[in-house]
């Protein structure tokens, strides 16, 4: 699935993302729910600060690959999954599992092969009869 497609369907189905963004593997933004640039850029920012911050916490220790900043208007969720980063802000007091769930299952819809496509189906030419 492309990053749009997935971007599309996590802001979809995940009622306490209020914006979000999607990075690839060298953090440039692939897709994102802001309508501006800068706006993405920002989040996107956003979110490598925060994973660079975490992995000072503990440096020589595992990478950091899933976080969340929780403030008083709403919390920020970093997850990094295979080749692509999802940061959201979300509202208020979000139920921290089910935004990480949703978040790592969008990064791992971005990683998912499409389905094959049907092949297509060829009409039986009708042949005529020889003795016609």
């Amino acid at each position: 699935m492309d990053a749009q497609a997935a971007l599309g369907e996590l802001m979809e189905l995940s009622a306490q993302v209020d914006r979000a963004a999607i990075l690839d593997e060298g953090d440039v933004v692939l897709a994102s729910s802001e309508e501006q640039p800068a706006a993405a850029d920002s989040l996107a920012r956003a979110a490598l600060e925060l994973l660079a911050a975490a992995a000072d916490v503990r440096p020589g220790g595992p990478a950091v690959t899933r976080l969340e900043v929780a403030l008083p208007e709403g919390s920020v969720f970093v997850v990094r999954e295979g080749a692509s980063t999802v940061v959201a802000a979300t509202v208020p007091e979000p139920t921290s599992g089910l935004v990480l769930y949703d978040l790592r299952t969008c990064a791992r819809r971005i990683e998912e092969e499409p389905p094959p496509r049907p092949a297509r189906r060829r009409r039986a030419r009708a042949t005529e009869d020889a003795g016609a």
